[in-house]
């Protein structure tokens, strides 16, 4: 009995002294306010506006974005250029001279299972932007500009390795006052769904689109931009063309235009590669060509990307140039600038 009362006195001791110290806890934020608590503790944010104390964990708030009036019916807000000049990583990225993309305040989600969303473009419009990502999981998406009810001026056709890696986004032009539809559709399978946005530029900045897509393919030297001719008419394979890509660059301009070599619409295997016929990023483009200039951005993360792109048309109306131009780079003092290659590019036909 002696024994049981000592155990029940120091269970009562133990109880009590727990319940004083749950009651003396410090308040959220520790005795010194918001932001000073000790690791593990209550945290309070600074309120909008104020800066957290010294020592703190806390963080200024972020700031507001420039969210502008969308006037492009049915595709809602979107956002101002940010230059990408914030560091990633352990690599400083050095942004590009001119900011083709917006920054999209949301993505919506397309499930797998052959899902379609069509976007109504503006008659005003002469062009239309659209970004493809996922979780990580393969990016097997199809993009379609219609112009009536059996007409495509437009096909991409991606399948890619990582989508959270390797995003794609890509711009389309058009003609003015024909009001298309914009399809994007995901593969049959039903656990591959994707995420995308669509925004269409107002007129101030698609004609700086314009500019800038003509100063990138007048600007190129001899290595960038390739001719690439298209293939006979019993089937042979077009001709074949390579780009490597030098170590530090992030990401780079992909660029086909047949304005001086025919006004031609054009098709085009277009292939990422990382190794011997290692295929990370696949896509397959159809488009107009003649004053419909197709410009896109396309990811080449790490070191060895070489890009690989074969004409898919007749050999009589299927020459098409095509520019491959550094468009991130990181920062030379980490990997190290290598330059394209002036090597004379290969042909199969």
């Amino acid at each position: 009995m002696k024994i049981i009362g000592q155990l029940l006195a120091l269970a009562a001791f133990q109880l009590n002294v727990w319940r004083i110290t749950s009651l003396s806890m410090p308040p959220p934020g520790g005795p010194g306010g918001p932001g000073q608590g000790p690791p593990g503790g209550f945290y309070s944010p600074p309120k909008p506006g104020q800066a957290p104390p010294p020592g703190g964990r806390g963080g200024p708030p972020p700031p507001e974005s420039l969210k502008q009036p969308g006037n492009a019916q049915d595709l809602g807000g979107f956002l101002q250029p940010v230059p990408s000049n914030a560091a990633v990583g352990p690599e400083a990225i050095t942004p590009p001279q001119f900011e083709m993309f917006p920054v999209y305040p949301s993505l919506e989600t397309v499930q797998g299972g052959g899902t379609v969303r069509t976007y109504k473009i503006p008659v005003w419009a002469e062009r239309v932007q659209y970004y493809l990502e996922t979780e990580g999981r393969p990016l097997k998406a199809s993009v379609q500009l219609w112009i009536g009810p059996i007409r495509t001026t437009h096909t991409l056709k991606t399948d890619v390795e990582n989508g959270a890696e390797t995003p794609y986004s890509g711009t389309l032009t058009f003609k003015k006052n024909i009001g298309p539809v914009l399809k994007i559709s995901t593969s049959s399978s039903y656990d591959l769904p994707i995420q995308c946005g669509v925004f269409v530029p107002p007129p101030d900045r698609s004609a700086q689109l314009a500019q800038n897509t003509i100063d990138v393919f007048e600007n190129c030297n001899s290595a960038e931009k390739i001719k690439i001719q298209g293939g006979s008419t019993q089937g042979g394979g077009g001709a074949v063309r390579y780009w490597k890509i030098p170590a530090n660059a992030k990401s780079v301009q992909l660029l086909s235009w047949s304005r001086d070599v025919g006004k031609k619409s054009f098709k085009l295997d277009i292939e990422v590669l990382q190794g011997p016929n290692n295929k990370r990023q696949f896509y397959y483009l159809q488009c107009g060509g003649s004053c419909q200039p197709y410009h896109s951005v396309i990811q080449t993360p790490g070191k060895g990307s070489v890009i690989r792109i074969q004409n898919k048309k007749f050999v009589e109306d299927g020459l098409v140039e095509v520019a491959i131009v550094p468009y991130e780079m990181i920062n030379e003092g980490k990997e190290g600038g290598d330059g394209f290659l002036n090597a004379a590019p290969t042909q199969r036909g």
